[in-house]
């Protein structure tokens, strides 16, 4: 009903609760000055800087990068072993864990410019069980076979590449797809090849690149003579990215290494050694190499830098836009270390201040207030009152400080405005004067903050009656959470074995399942659910068949969505349903006909059927029933074989039939594996499945002997090891050499 009442404009009334600006690396920090402050990766939280040198340097000579990768003359194979090339020597060495050492590779290397001679190497590589070695002086790529180290040939870029001088292959490293990078300082590029040696580009404009490494997204990352702790990253395209500076900054881009690498590239293998040659234990210190693969002195660096010990933060001018606005409060979230603590200062004004008004306010300290130490967060968290006056623009000044062994950390700066005091509902006479009225809002406001944290849980209660959204967590005291004891309003116990997000959309469909609860399909589509069966999980978009295979005309009509092609299996084989009786004039004679009489239930007869390990003893007297009762209330659940190996999912399925199941029944669990046996187990959609042969055929100690294990060939056969002396080696047949 419109009135005139309706048509007038809204009369402004304050807010109940009080806005709030946030400030973090993701919105931003609107920060003016930042001094002795930095942010921190990977979120960005501000903390002290560093202190010069503190950091591993990611130009540093090995090549590591700060320890992020192995160092350029160190390669490992998928299955861990690690190779070095030894520039002094000009060797190969391969690691043993079982004496800890490095050992030469007979054969391989010394001076000279033959096939397997070096010359002022550097980088090597391992990829498709081949090793690469960049021989710069010889300026050539070398790949070797890691079957006998056996020359495979030697990559070079074409002339079609147009270099101004002969190349020289300095280090390789390669991406997820195989592809070859090589850096060459002599032409200032990184060459590109394909996994088979055909050279694609030249991505240049690198100076006098040395170093280059391949982090998870395919980003490449080279280390340029004469430029000091800076490296430049670009894309798979050769676009440029960045220029990193950080190794903390770049840790999370690459894969974690199975042992530590230092600042100067020695390699802290203590995890790799099981032991010394009289079958010790070594030391952290005992097993640290250097870059030519010999023990050193070093020691376990420390892990965690210096800082500097003092810092601060000064915001630019926060607008509230409103006309002397009180601010109300300032809440930090962080963490604060011991030895560690954080000052905060505010200014306010009713005009945006110049940049020279501004720096002489840094100089006049009294000009600041608020002034609060903060010297422990609970909770991670940590808030203050403004104390400042009012005003529509607010500066804020943060001053951190530390010890040098750790820093304040602050992740998020949240202030909110204006100042809704609960002194509203008091009598007037409390607020006559400003200095009483200023009193009053800051005594009250020790207790406002904790009537709007409940106020804040009520109104956001909804979130805890909503089965996506409740918290899962386990309380501390009572050790049940609020997921579970939700289910406990609708009579349903979540099984504590299965993940969160299944119990999550367990309860929200729960009610769908309640009247056909007890049934055979009610228990179907529970299981169905638990083994991840149902068409929402396994249902691809295109599952249907297309009747062409050009995309249809802009201009027809849309087609009408087709349910999903999948469908579940049943799962569920009730044992009436395996009743052969022979009715008269209606069944045949052969094995799916049974007579009617005692041999069904196999019971042992003295003088007549009785057979040890053969026939039954029964105690039941009811021998006329054993046709019906045979076959009633039974029921076989087949599921796939892995979840009987797991002794996790196995328990959650026993725990849904023994809860779901007409207390009636009795249930037998099938575990299906891939085969299909005619004669023997071949129930078409229950217990057969058709599946493969494994490739790798039977192992030692792992395969037992059996329908499901097959012998194979000599690995000749299946494009395995190629030459073999013996009864398998034919020239021109069997034999290949790498």
């Amino acid at each position: 009903m419109i009135s005139a009442q309706n048509l007038m404009p809204v009369i402004p009334q304050p807010p109940h609760d009080p806005t709030w600006l946030l400030l973090n690396a993701r919105v931003g920090w609107s920060e003016s000055k930042l001094t002795g402050l930095d942010r921190t990766p990977p979120c960005g939280a501000l903390a002290l800087a560093p202190e010069p040198g503190s950091l591993p340097s990611l130009t540093e000579q090995s090549g590591s990068f700060g320890g992020l990768k192995l160092p350029t003359n160190v390669a490992q194979t998928p299955d861990g072993g690690l190779y070095l090339l030894d520039a002094a020597s000009l060797r190969l060495k391969r690691f043993d864990p079982c004496e800890c050492v490095w050992k030469i590779m007979p054969r391989f290397g010394g001076a000279g410019s033959g096939p397997r001679q070096l010359n002022d190497p550097h980088g090597v590589g391992i990829c498709g069980g081949n090793l690469f070695v960049c021989d710069t002086g010889n300026r050539r790529l070398s790949i070797f076979s890691l079957r006998g180290y056996v020359l495979r040939g030697t990559w070079s870029p074409p002339a079609s590449a147009k270099l101004k001088n002969t190349w020289e292959p300095y280090a390789v490293t390669f991406d997820g797809a195989g592809r070859a990078y090589v850096s060459d300082g002599a032409n200032g590029c990184v060459h590109q090849f394909t996994p088979y040696g055909q050279w694609e580009r030249c991505f240049a404009g690198f100076g006098k690149v040395t170093h280059v490494a391949i982090d998870c997204q395919d980003r490449l990352y080279a280390v340029s003579e004469g430029v000091d702790n800076e490296v430049r990253v670009v894309d798979a395209s050769g676009q440029e990215l960045e220029h990193a500076t950080r190794v903390d900054a770049l840790a999370a881009r690459f894969p974690r290494l199975p042992f530590r690498v230092d600042a100067e590239g020695n390699l802290h293998l203590s995890e790799l050694c099981s032991g010394s040659q009289n079958g010790e234990r070594l030391s952290a210190v005992e097993s640290i190499f250097d870059t030519h693969g010999k023990p050193t002195e070093g020691t376990i660096l420390g892990s965690s830098p210096r800082y500097v010990k003092k810092g601060a933060y000064l915001s630019a001018a926060l607008d509230s836009e409103l006309y002397r606005c009180q601010w109300h409060r300032i809440v930090l979230r962080g963490c604060l270390p011991p030895g560690t603590r954080l000052r905060v200062r505010t200014y306010t004004a009713e005009a945006l201040l110049t940049e020279e008004q501004l720096d002489s306010l840094l100089a006049v300290d009294d000009a600041w207030e608020t002034k609060q130490t903060a010297q422990q967060f609970k909770d991670c968290e940590w808030d203050c009152l403004v104390a400042s006056g009012e005003g529509r623009y607010l500066w804020l000044r943060l001053e951190f400080e530390g010890g040098g062994a750790a820093t304040p950390e602050i992740e998020s700066i949240r202030i909110e405005f204006p100042r809704i005091s609960l002194r509203r509902y008091l009598p007037g006479v409390f607020g006559e004067d400003p200095s009483g009225a200023s009193f009053t809002d800051r005594f009250l406001s020790i207790f406002d903050t904790t009537f709007r944290n409940l106020e804040h849980v009520v109104d956001e209660q909804a979130c805890f009656f909503d089965p996506l959204s409740t918290p899962s967590r386990p309380d501390a005291r009572t050790g049940v959470d609020f997921l579970s004891w939700l289910g406990t309003w609708i009579g349903l116990t979540l099984d504590r074995q299965w993940p969160e997000r299944k119990r999550r959309a367990l309860l929200k469909r729960a009610a769908q399942l309640f009247h056909i609860r007890g049934t055979r399909e009610g228990l179907r589509r529970l299981l169905l659910f638990n083994l991840d069966m149902t068409a929402e999980a396994r249902c691809c978009a295109d599952s249907q068949s297309q009747a062409t295979c050009t995309p249809q005309p802009a201009n027809c009509a849309p087609e009408k969505e087709q349910p999903c092609a999948w469908q579940p299996p049943p799962l569920i084989l009730e044992h009436y349903q395996l009743r052969r009786w022979l009715f008269v004039g209606a069944g045949r004679l052969g094995d799916q006909a049974v007579l009617w009489g005692k041999r069904i239930a196999n019971r042992s007869q003295l003088d007549q059927n009785a057979e040890v390990a053969v026939t039954l003893l029964k105690t039941t007297p009811d021998p006329f029933h054993d046709p019906f009762g045979v076959y009633a209330h039974k029921f076989s659940v087949f599921v796939p074989a892995a979840y009987g190996q797991d002794e996790r999912r196995r328990k959650s399925l026993e725990n849904i039939l023994n809860a779901e199941k007409p207390a009636h029944t009795e249930y037998q669990l099938v575990y299906v594996e891939p085969r299909f046996r005619v004669g023997v187990q071949a129930m078409i959609g229950f217990d057969s499945v058709v599946g493969r042969y494994p490739t790798d055929g039977v192992r030692l100690g792992a395969a037992p002997l059996g329908r499901a294990s097959v012998l194979t060939g000599p690995k000749e056969g299946r494009g395995g090891a190629s030459l073999t002396v013996g009864s398998w080696a034919r020239v021109g047949t069997t034999t290949k050499l790498d």
